[in-house]
Order: C-alpha cells, then sequence, then structure tokens
C-alpha cells in the first residue's frame, strides 16, 4: 500500500509526542540546565520509549522513563522480573545512558487471566487492524454482503456476531474471518435469521 510521504512524519511526530507525554522530567537542584543538556537527555528519553513502544513484550504507556545527565530513571509497573529485567535492558543499551535506575514494581495481579489491561499497545494496533481487515473482506464479499454481522478481535482471535441470511452465508463469514492475515481464531457467534 502507498501512502503520502507526509504519513510517516506525522506517525513518528506522534510517537515523539506520546513518549515525551509518557516519561517524567528530572529538575537539576544544583545547576542551571543547558539546552544541549537538556536536549541530549530528551532524546534518550525519546530513544528508550520509542523502543518500549515497538517491543511486543512491554507497556510503554505503564512505564516512566526520565533522563537527567545521562542517567535514566524507570519507574511504573510491569507484570514480571523478566518485564523489569528486558526495560532495564533496553534502556541500558541506547546510545548516550550512563546508568540505569531501574525502580520499576511488579504489579498486583487481581486474576489468572489476562485482562484488556494486560494488552500492550502493539497487541490493540494489531487487533484493530486484524478487525478492519476482517470487514473489508466481508464487505467486499458478495455471498456475505446482506448480513449484518460485527467483527471484534482479542489477541488475534476474531469473535463474529450477529445475523446472516442462510447457513451458507454464515460458513462463508467465519471461513473469510479465517483466511485473513493476522488471524489465529474464529470464534463465530453468527445466528442465521429466520
Amino acid at each position: 500500500m502507498h501512502r503520502p510521504a507526509g504519513f510517516v512524519d506525522i506517525a513518528l511526530l506522534g510517537i515523539a509526542v506520546l513518549a515525551l507525554g509518557c516519561s517524567e522530567s528530572a529538575p537539576r537542584a544544583d545547576v542551571q540546565p543547558e539546552a544541549g543538556d537538556a536536549v541530549h537527555d530528551a532524546s534518550i528519553t525519546v530513544r528508550i520509549k520509542t523502543t518500549y513502544l515497538f517491543n511486543g513484550h512491554l507497556d510503554a504507556c505503564r512505564i516512566r522513563v526520565g533522563t537527567h545527565d545521562g542517567v535514566v530513571t524507570l519507574r511504573g509497573t510491569v507484570p514480571s522480573d523478566i518485564h523489569r529485567d528486558l526495560a532495564a535492558a533496553i534502556a541500558g543499551n541506547a546510545d548516550g545512558v550512563r546508568e540505569v535506575r531501574n525502580d520499576l514494581v511488579l504489579a498486583e495481579r487481581a486474576g489468572d487471566g489476562p485482562d484488556e489491561t494486560d494488552r500492550t499497545f502493539g497487541e490493540a494496533v494489531h487487533d484493530a487492524s486484524v478487525t478492519a481487515s476482517v470487514k473489508i473482506a466481508l464487505a467486499f464479499e458478495p455471498g456475505v454482503r446482506g448480513s449484518r454481522i460485527s467483527v471484534s478481535t482479542d489477541r488475534g482471535t476474531v469473535i463474529l456476531t450477529g445475523e446472516a441470511g442462510s447457513d451458507a452465508a454464515r460458513q462463508l463469514a467465519a471461513r473469510v474471518a479465517r483466511d485473513t492475515e493476522g488471524v489465529k481464531h474464529v470464534v463465530s457467534q453468527i445466528q442465521i435469521r429466520g
């Protein structure tokens, strides 16, 4: 698919704004900051937050990143020690980082099963893309076009609900969803209208 050149610029700007919005700044009590220091620290923070955004194992909005004189402080919650260590390793490998202070804490879990808050930003974006792809495929499928089918996606599992005019249309809708790129499983709860 061809996107306009400005699309990439807008996407990168959005990522930078999100990264800065989720970060924290560390005030200097002893020395007035110079413009070069502040810019350097901000660029470190943005690089780390951007890496977290594109890492499928970390929830970037639950990790606050602050940088002061090349010392990165991580605060927030993660689900396990593995995630805590991963966040620190990513931060420690960013250019310009002298030290990482890992103040991340483990999140309390109410239950054993995953919930909406466990879904990462990347998973949410992927699920939204899959839902859109299935909806488009169903809209252009002649045997399903007249059906009233709703589509939702959770971690790659597509859930089809609504009504179809016949059993053949219901089966076709499930097959179209299964054949869509990015779909792991299909749960069809489509009813035949009678």
